[in-house]
């Protein structure tokens, strides 16, 4: 009887070490689970804003402030490049032959073209139309494309051009987020806190950026200077 007695107790004994040994079991599993979701938040806050800044660096360094880009309230409104076009020296009556290249394709339907003029002078048209036309006269630029161009005034002894569309981005939502025409775009989605994320303008063509991700790793916001075109 009294050996029966001490194993009763110690199989009692047993299933509670044994149920102690589940639920700190089960506590570690959620503790790396919710330590694995943060760090995870985390890195994707890091990805997410080293591909803002890399976005913004590009389109504020290619433009200066106030002529090519303005901050209004929370938004970066800009002329967004997108390509360079040379001028040829066989042209067409009533086009613009060029060679162009860029980060795309020249689109009629949303980009204007900032024409170099002969005297130095910058003219912005419109893009109406472009053709293909392999047979014009153009420097042997690797990586150009030849097109005729017709533009909304056309140009007077034109040299070179920009082709842009005009857009805009700011933070909103959690996201990072384009705008062409009147759709906003998520270029990153779901890991910035919009309401710690500011942009500013700042002194000499700067543009000051406050950015801060949700679940970020490092706890605090990230701050850059970019400069644009002097």
């Amino acid at each position: 009887m009294r050996r029966a007695g001490f194993m009763l107790a110690e199989a009692v004994v047993s299933a509670a070490l044994l149920l102690l040994l589940v639920q700190a079991c089960w506590w570690m599993i959620a503790m790396q689970a919710s330590v694995a979701v943060r760090v995870s938040r985390g890195v994707q806050a890091l990805e997410e804003t080293r591909l803002a800044r890399h976005v913004l660096a590009a389109e504020v360094g290619a433009g200066a402030q106030g002529e090519d880009w303005t901050v209004a309230g929370r938004e970066l409104r800009l002329r967004a490049f997108r390509g360079v076009a040379f001028v040829c020296r066989g042209q067409a009556a009533s086009a613009w032959g060029v060679a162009w290249s860029g980060r795309r394709a020249p689109n009629s339907a949303k980009d204007s073209v900032l024409v170099l003029a002969g005297d130095g002078r910058w003219q912005a048209a419109g893009l109406v139309r472009t053709r293909r036309r392999k047979s014009l006269d153009c420097p042997d630029l690797h990586g150009f494309e030849r097109q005729l161009w017709t533009l909304d005034p056309a140009p007077q002894s034109p040299v070179a051009g920009l082709f842009f569309e005009r857009g805009a981005y700011r933070f909103s939502d959690g996201a990072f987020r384009y705008r062409s025409g009147s759709r906003w775009q998520p270029l990153a989605g779901g890991a910035f806190d919009a309401d710690s994320t500011t942009l500013e303008p700042g002194p000499g063509g700067s543009l000051r950026v406050r950015v801060k991700g949700e679940g970020d790793v490092l706890g605090h916001a990230r701050r850059w200077t970019l400069w644009g075109r002097g």
